[in-house]
């Protein structure tokens, strides 16, 4: 294996730092087959996070070209953060491997996670020439990224606005804009560079990768485009992603899929990869993986929040007391300004969190969910603004609960004093509730580690009433 550091020269003029490993041997008739890496956009992002996955597969008979994005590593330019610039910038990558370097020309992918991940849906939306993409660990709709159901991502602002990128100046107005209400223009700027938009235009086949914990990018918006591709495709998920949950053995089985699917579409190898389910996942607690060809439509089982703090299969049949969510501050100076700029460090502290639990009883046999749970909530507010959290947890018989996936709905358009039903979908999940465990829903006011919260008081009743039965409706699998 050979390895070259390089210059990639863009349309504007701007250099990119690249390097290109080569295999060793006499180039095959039509060429090499070929992958671009692209890395992540993170504090350390740069070609360097990819070389040794580049290193590997160029032992394994690829060429693999990869590059720091503009502004990042030792790359020139300023960041877009994923805009259309780099798209560019990524048509320019993609000609300029096919015409300079031997590799065959239908033989080419682009793969790589997170930032990496956007390039690769971008690669099969916008790159004619490339023969298969692998996208990993990345949001496909960029608006819901960064305004989630009505409220502003906790991982959005205090990572990827503080990154230590040379940025084109969306960093400052990002923040210009959530400090001043004005987060209709930043879903409407990011939402152009969302890969869901362009699912029509993909023609490439697909392996999508994701991590079921991943605390910025729910799989939801992922499930519901894989849905829609009329494509080749796989999907797997479970462990990885952002500052998700692990395990050596299920990172393995990862690489020697994506190894697979790139040996299929790049080789023509025989390697099974067709024969399998399209989604592969696993299940928590635990690293079992599962095959199916559907997340979502199949049986499902709703349980009722009772005022007495319990969850029952039956529906209420009486008027009963409500309950009260209420969100107010230890520190009233603690505002949002404040919180995105020092990346809501003491916010807990500021603005205690308040809850309602409801526990179910205990399980005799085990119960699997696969898919979004939903909660119908509701409520009856005393301001405009505010937000409503929904979790479910794994209680164990010692006690201890594990939170099996959240969802929330924030609104600023409210009518005070009047009634208000509040659908909340959370994420996606698979989950085994043991025999011997309950389920415990909680509602509160914030969950600081997903979404920011709103730092301005408000209060909202909680119904368990016939007429306006809150619930949970769990996707049974």
């Amino acid at each position: 294996m050979r390895e070259d550091a390089r210059w990639l020269t863009m349309n504007d003029g701007i250099q990119l730092d690249a390097s290109v490993c080569l295999p060793d041997g006499a180039v095959p008739p039509g060429g090499w087959p070929a992958v671009i890496l692209v890395h992540g956009h993170g504090e350390d992002g740069s070609k360097a996070s990819t070389l040794p996955r580049g290193r590997r597969l160029a032992g394994e008979g690829y060429v693999t070209l990869c590059y720091s994005v503009r502004g990042q590593g030792g790359s020139e330019g300023q960041s877009f953060h994923l805009g259309a610039q780099e798209i560019f910038d990524l048509q320019v990558v993609v000609d300029t491997a096919l015409r300079e370097l031997p590799i065959h020309p239908e033989r080419l992918a682009v793969c790589g996670s997170s930032q990496g991940g956007w390039h690769s849906w971008m690669a099969a939306a916008h790159c004619p020439q490339v023969a298969t993409v692998v996208p990993e660990n990345i949001f496909v709709d960029y608006a819901d990224f960064a305004v989630p159901d009505g409220a502003l991502s906790t991982w959005f602002f205090t990572r990827t606005m503080r990154r230590r990128v040379v940025s084109a100046g969306l960093q400052g107005l990002a923040r210009r804009w959530a400090i001043d209400g004005a987060w209709d223009r930043l879903r409407a700027w990011l939402a152009p560079m969302s890969p869901i938009r362009f699912t029509d235009r993909i023609q490439a086949p697909v392996l999508c990768v994701h991590g079921w914990h991943d605390v910025g990018m729910p799989a939801n918006d992922l499930i519901k485009m894989f849905g829609a591709l009329d494509v080749p495709r796989r999907l797997v998920l479970g462990g990885g992603g952002h500052d998700g949950q692990d395990e050596d053995s299920v990172a393995a089985a990862r690489v020697d899929l994506i190894d697979r699917w790139l040996s299929h579409w790049l080789r023509g190898d025989d390697t099974g990869i067709l024969d399998e389910p399209s989604i592969t996942y696993v299940r928590r607690p635990g690293w079992t993986h599962h095959g199916t060809d559907r997340i979502g439509g199949g049986q499902e089982h709703t349980l009722y929040l009772s005022v007495d703090d319990t969850l029952s299969e039956a529906a209420p049949t009486a008027p009963a007391a409500n309950k009260n969510i209420d969100h107010t501050p230890r520190d009233p100076a603690y505002t949002l300004s404040v919180a995105l700029h020092h990346d809501l460090v003491g916010s807990r502290e500021a603005w205690p969190r308040q809850e309602a639990c409801f526990d179910g009883p205990i399980l005799t046999h085990d119960l699997d969910l696969l898919g979004a749970p939903r909660f119908q909530l509701y409520t009856l507010p005393s301001r405009p603004f505010g937000q409503i959290h929904a979790e479910l947890h794994d209680v164990a018989p010692d006690g201890s609960s594990t939170l099996i996936t959240r969802g929330h709905q924030g609104f600023c358009t409210a009518t005070p004093g009047a009634h208000r039903r509040c659908e909340i979908t959370a994420r996606a999940i698979a989950h085994r509730v043991a025999a011997g465990h309950r389920l415990r829903v909680v509602v509160c006011d914030q969950h600081p580690d997903y979404v920011v919260p709103v730092y301005r008081p408000w209060r909202s009743r909680l119904y368990c009433e016939v007429g306006r039965a809150s619930s949970v409706t769990l996707p049974l699998g």
